[in-house]
């Protein structure tokens, strides 16, 4: 009750609050519905997070860090065969400081702006009812950063996505023993004419987004947690081939369907739009502290039940 009471403070700072704009990936649980699923029928479960990350390098002169909430409940579950998800986060951070003032410290405290992501995910198993894939995925997607100080880019971007969520790989149980997921994700993200927007122009990018997750079992409730998330696109300005990166790797305690996880992180990009008007690469690496409630089964666990 208390983490649910934390989770839901944290949830209206999100949306009260200040951020900078980052495309944060989402795992492949959140991705795929149908994999989350618990029961059948409406309300068929899902997850919700909470983390803070703060940056021990940055590329920037900036003490870099963020909180962000996320939501991905399972809005239905049709005969394990057919799911349907919805997706709401919320993120503020603290990114690079513009030209001329002076980064965060102890005693001076910003955000600079706030950046939502939400969207609707729909997945198919392909072979037969069962959660354990494979299964054709779906997405639907908005991301909207609205900056607190002048200086910081408005960006809005639309997503649309096809995917397929692999076959969980088990190897192993007990102690040593280790799940692996996997997707495959690719589409094309733009500021769709409907929304009227005064944003500049260009805002088109084709996106390949592969995803992968590991978690190996060390004793009871201690697990090892590595994630990799790298985004491969056509550069929207230059019509070149680019790459951003995200790594995630620590330990978690998991209780329950509930996990607690410190996690070194890494995020590059050559050009993230965090400020207006300026060609901005990032390269970020630090410490990050997250609560779940939900996860994949563990090895030896009906991922079916």
């Amino acid at each position: 009750m208390r983490r649910l009471r934390a989770l839901v403070l944290l949830s209206l700072l999100g949306l009260a609050g200040p951020l900078c704009a980052k495309d944060f990936p989402e795992p492949v649980l959140a991705a795929d519905p149908l994999a989350a699923s618990s029961r059948r029928g409406l309300a068929a479960g899902g997850g919700a997070a909470f983390e803070y990350a703060d940056y021990l390098a940055a590329h920037d002169d900036v003490d870099s860090f963020y909180f962000r909430l996320s939501s991905s409940p399972v809005l239905c579950d049709i005969g394990d065969a057919v799911a349907l998800g919805g997706m709401f986060e919320s993120v503020l951070m603290c990114g690079p400081v513009p030209s001329g003032e002076t980064p965060v410290n102890a005693v001076a405290f910003w955000m600079n702006a706030v950046q939502f992501e939400y969207g609707l995910y729909a997945s198919v198993a392909l072979a037969g009812p069962g959660r354990a894939g494979p299964h054709l995925l779906a997405e639907y997607s908005r991301t909207s950063q609205h900056p607190m100080r002048p200086a910081y880019s408005e960006v809005a971007t639309d997503i649309l996505m096809l995917g397929l969520d692999l076959p969980r790989l088990e190897l192993g149980r007990g102690p040593g023993s280790t799940v692996i997921l996997s997707s495959l994700r690719g589409g094309y993200r733009d500021l769709f004419a409907f929304w009227q927007s005064a944003l500049p122009k260009p805002r088109v990018s084709w996106v390949l987004k592969p995803a992968i997750e590991a978690r190996t079992q060390l004793a009871a409730a201690l697990f090892a947690v590595a994630r990799f998330y790298p985004e491969l696109f056509i550069d929207r300005y230059s019509g070149l081939p680019d790459a951003n990166f995200f790594a995630e790797a620590g330990l978690a305690v998991e209780r329950g369907r509930d996990s607690s996880e410190l996690l070194l992180t890494l995020y590059e990009s050559r050009d993230s739009e965090l400020l207006r008007s300026v060609p901005h690469p990032t390269f970020e690496a630090g410490l990050s502290l997250r609560f779940s409630m939900d996860r994949a089964a563990a090895p030896g666990e009906d991922p079916n039940g």
